[in-house]
């Protein structure tokens, strides 16, 4: 995976799956995202609606963490990954 920036904005976590901000661009995304679902479920009545804008910031950050990232997975599961290559787990 190629990203759109010169710095990846998230990293793989230590433990786990998934990203954590590296940067600040990524910690800023990271809050900015946090605000708005706080303030659409504030702010917008419990319809479908409101449901539906919580699914599109939740989908579009998710895009922005793909597309300014490091690789996915965690540091821990590759060095496990790359202890047991080749070899039969049983």
């Amino acid at each position: 995976m190629t990203r759109i920036t010169e710095k990846a904005w998230f990293g793989k976590r230590i433990l786990g799956w998934g990203y954590r901000p590296i940067s600040l661009e990524g910690w800023l995304v990271t809050i900015v995202v946090l605000a708005a679902v706080f303030a659409s479920i504030d702010y917008l009545e419990k319809t479908t609606t409101r449901y539906a804008i919580l699914a599109v910031i939740l989908i579009v950050y998710h895009i922005i963490i793909y597309l300014t990232s490091d690789s996915p997975g965690s540091e821990v599961w590759d060095k496990l990954r790359n202890k047991n290559n080749g070899k039969h787990v049983r």
